[in-house]
């Protein structure tokens, strides 16, 4: 796929196969949050990795999965669960930590899983101090954000935005739809 292409279909994925991200994948994905611009080169960011299915299944307990879609049916069955599970992490012993440079690195993290078929789902609703006490984290690195990556078990598809109406859904075989405005609605030109 070319950059745009992987943009375009690069969606979020609540429903995973149980198919194990490869090493060499997840090094990809680290190396793109490591190569990430930030800041006066603060490189503040650290990652913790889950890949083993019991800790993977920890983290998913202490997150909210789907906000948008009623009575948690947005949140991944056991057999459906993400195979990895990154949590961004911000060192606060370095001045200027800053949500630009985690958006910058996350962004960059779903891409370059995106590019070699891996879905993704960014996560802001971690349940903060349960999970930093199980990732056993010292006081000087805040949680940020978590990212659960798997082989998508659904499909995620745009759909032009109607009525203002900005939720996605669900049809009735799990797959997913993503309203979005169309281009002339979003750009002023001068």
């Amino acid at each position: 796929m070319d950059i745009m292409e992987i943009l375009r279909t690069r969606r979020t994925f609540r429903a995973f196969t149980q198919e194990a991200v490869p090493k060499e994948v997840l090094m990809d994905i680290l190396e793109a949050g490591r190569l990430a611009n930030c800041g006066a080169n603060r490189q503040s960011l650290r990652f913790a990795v889950a890949e083993k299915p019991e800790d993977v299944a920890k983290l998913c307990e202490l997150t909210k999965w789907a906000a948008a879609i009623p009575n948690g049916a947005g949140t991944p069955a056991p057999d459906q669960r993400p195979t990895l599970f990154i949590v961004v992490l911000q060192d606060t012993s370095i001045p200027g930590h800053s949500d630009i440079d985690v958006g910058i690195a996350v962004a960059g993290m779903t891409t370059a899983a995106w590019a070699k078929g891996i879905g993704s789902c960014i996560i802001g609703t971690l349940h903060r101090e349960k999970t930093a006490q199980f990732l056993g984290l010292p006081e000087n690195l805040q949680i940020h954000t978590g990212i659960a990556f798997g082989y998508p078990a659904h499909r995620s598809t745009v759909v032009p935005l109607k009525d203002g109406q900005k939720s996605y859904w669900r049809d009735e075989n799990g797959d997913y739809y993503v309203p979005k405005y169309e281009l002339e609605e979003i750009v002023h030109y001068l």
